[in-house]
């Protein structure tokens, strides 16, 4: 049976990839109760901020956020979720313009305690998550959580306290997941975690991720799976051989961190630079041409000039497709914030900029690489114009960012470009060859089972 609540939702996601796989489902799920999806900045019903807590700016952004839904429509409801909501409820109680908050142990029934505050408890419309429902907007890439929570309680991360401790999906409903994400049309499928390598530890009959992927490989017809981010301590080198299947994307992110033992150790990481070096030394010459990206903190506490100059040389040397730089920021609760010898903002900042210059030109020479070879792109939507020119943009599978024109819709097509030029976020190509009928999924219906719930 199908209830229709003639409401409308609108959600906005910041942080990691399985912040936005919580924020999928959930779509789903207010679909599948008959609510429509709009636009965060048209006015709503309801406005749900997933938010993020891994800096002061995520914590700014979220407030922002939730400060922009509630001058949308004054009279909707205005929810706040995601880790800030589960580590500051108290801040953000004191927020006029928060209406609800969902803190991680509630997050299992965002969907019903939106909907009894907006309609009362007396309907019952769970089955309706039997049914159908659409898929909203550009996704051509669909992301699957399989697992949540830390363990780890590194000295600077507050995701162990935001999101409590690891909890792996059962493998059974993951493959029913991407099942259904491959019916409805999905072309690749990111599996997301907090501790990816972790995965399947804590089940009642413990698998291993390799064992996982070899799964979805054997079981399912995804066309493209990739693997997001793997802490370096966790990654079995046994993985490897199963990027032989080409339907595995060339693409490894491991959070690094710092370059500086010193650094590492402060930061209660569990490896050093020589371990990081010996792997990403193995993976390159396992899978050739993959990318691997990463992230880099600087200022942490305590870190020295000496020490941010070997950090930086490590990262240069190194040679990532993409880095991600952020400044150490003091989070609550965790071990970092009492630490002495705090790094001064100006420091932290000059050292930002110095790192990201880094960052860019590691990039740079990434993609040069690829000029003038022939790749398949996953095409997600059209770019902004070039030079007046209508350009399509997508991702190849060892996540180089593609611009190519083309006079025909290629949104969700899988087409073969011969890059032509390298820019400053991406890549600018030609299509070669022709584009498949029929390669194009319109937005359709998805069938989920009661175990999607």
């Amino acid at each position: 049976m199908s209830h229709r609540s003639n409401r409308t939702v609108a959600m906005t996601t910041l942080g990691c990839k399985v912040n936005q796989a919580d924020s999928d489902e959930w779509l789903r799920q207010f679909n599948a109760r008959g609510y429509d999806v709009v636009d965060f900045d048209s006015v709503a019903d309801v406005y749900i901020v997933n938010t993020c807590t891994v800096t002061h700016v995520a914590d700014r952004k979220s407030r922002q956020l939730l400060r922009h839904a509630r001058r949308q429509n004054p009279a909707g409801l205005v929810v706040a979720t995601g880790c800030y909501a589960s580590v500051a409820r108290d801040e953000l109680a004191r927020m006029i313009e928060v209406d609800l908050i969902i803190g991680d142990q509630e997050k299992p029934r965002l969907v019903d305690l939106v909907h009894d505050a907006l309609e009362g408890d007396e309907e019952q419309p769970l089955e309706a998550l039997a049914g159908a429902l659409r898929v909203f907007g550009p996704r051509h890439r669909a992301f699957v959580k399989i697992s949540d929570g830390c363990n780890k309680f590194c000295a600077f991360c507050i995701v162990p306290y935001a999101r409590g401790r690891t909890r792996s999906v059962d493998p059974d409903l993951i493959l029913e997941r991407v099942h259904s994400l491959v019916a409805s049309g999905y072309r690749e499928v990111v599996l997301t975690a907090v501790h990816m390598g972790t995965y399947g530890r804590d089940l009642e009959h413990p698998v291993t991720l390799r064992q996982l992927i070899q799964r979805i490989l054997d079981e399912t017809t995804v066309e493209r799976l990739r693997i997001s981010s793997i802490e370096p301590e966790d990654f079995d080198e046994d993985l490897l051989p199963l990027w032989s299947d080409r339907r595995l994307c060339r693409h490894f992110h491991l959070a690094l961190d710092s370059g500086c033992d010193a650094t590492l150790r402060r930061m209660r990481r569990r490896y050093q630079a020589a371990d990081f070096r010996r792997l990403v030394t193995r993976i390159r010459a396992a899978i050739p041409e993959v990318a691997i990206t990463t992230d880099v903190m600087v200022g942490f506490p305590g870190e020295t000039d000496d020490e941010y100059a070997a950090s930086r040389e490590f990262v240069e040397a190194l040679e990532f497709a993409q880095i991600h730089v952020f400044p150490y920021s003091p989070r609550r609760r965790t071990l970092a914030a009492k630490l002495p010898n705090q790094v001064d903002p100006e420091t932290k900042h000059r050292r930002t900029e110095d790192m990201l210059a880094v960052a860019e030109a590691s990039a740079r020479r990434y993609r040069e690489r690829f000029v003038g070879r022939t790749l398949a792109v996953l095409f997600e939507s059209l770019s902004p114009p070039i030079d007046g020119e209508r350009f399509w943009e997508g991702l190849t599978d060892n996540y180089l960012r593609v611009r190519a024109r083309c006079p025909e819709n290629l949104t969700n097509a899988i087409v073969n470009v011969e890059l032509d030029r390298e820019m400053s976020d991406g890549m600018i190509g030609h299509v070669v060859g022709t584009v498949s009928p029929g390669t194009r999924i319109p937005i359709r219906s998805l069938a989920l089972s009661s175990a999607s719930r």
